[in-house]
């Protein structure tokens, strides 16, 4: 009897078994909900305590916050409330020191280690618009250009004349800089846009992408020295 209950155990232990994605320590104490994975710009380590006290000084959510560090420079930022999350969310960029937090707000089935962090959510100043072009849908096709559109300031078709119009965009760092564009009507009615960027992080002027300065440029040929 004991022999055959032995024996049927081990077959079931062969076909049957729970298979869980990414580190025990991670399951159970994360709400998918209301959490970003982040990282800072910089290749220098982070101190973790006090990363943590100065970003929850700079956001103050009402329902409180965990941080959990994942790796040395990848983070987990859990809220417990959706305006807490979004506050944040909307009033990026953020700054920690002087290196700039990207991050993606986490969804359903992520992997916290392997999720890929590469884009910065930043207000642009479009200048030298001619007033036939200052409308939301060229707005939008602008933003669009210079990243993917998020929103537009709610002041830009408000009130008096303004010098420039604010859209907000989200930047992919691993993409140039747009500069200026150019839009027209017809071949006499045309305008250039130049692109005036706020609160801009670490900026490279070899290759020009947001992220690293030339010291870290990859497109940086090796100087040789010669005696």
């Amino acid at each position: 009897m004991e022999e055959g209950f032995a024996m049927i155990s081990l077959e079931d232990e062969e076909q049957w078994g729970l298979m869980y994605e990414g580190e025990a320590e991670d399951l159970g104490e994360i709400d998918t909900r209301w959490c970003l994975v982040g990282r800072f710009l910089t290749e220098s380590p982070i101190d973790f305590q006090a990363m943590q006290h100065k970003m929850a000084s700079l956001w103050r959510p009402g329902k409180g916050m965990y941080v959990k560090q994942l790796e040395p420079n990848r983070f987990i930022f859990q809220f417990y409330h959706e305006v807490d999350i979004r506050q944040v969310v909307e009033g990026s960029p953020w700054i920690f020191g002087r290196f700039h937090l990207i991050f993606e707000r986490l969804k359903e089935g992520d992997n916290l280690r392997s999720l890929f962090i590469n884009k910065l959510d930043v207000w642009v100043q479009l200048h030298g618009m001619n007033t036939g072009f200052m409308s939301q849908r060229v707005v939008t096709d602008i933003a669009n250009y210079i990243g993917t559109f998020i929103e537009s300031d709610t002041s830009n078709f408000v009130g008096v004349w303004r010098d420039y119009l604010w859209v907000r965009v989200s930047l992919k760092l691993n993409v140039l800089l747009k500069k200026r564009m150019k839009i027209k009507k017809s071949e006499s009615v045309w305008c250039w846009v130049n692109f005036l960027y706020e609160a801009i992080p670490t900026f490279c002027f070899i290759c020009g992408m947001v992220g690293h300065g030339e010291k870290f440029c990859d497109n940086v040929t090796p100087r040789h020295w010669h005696h």
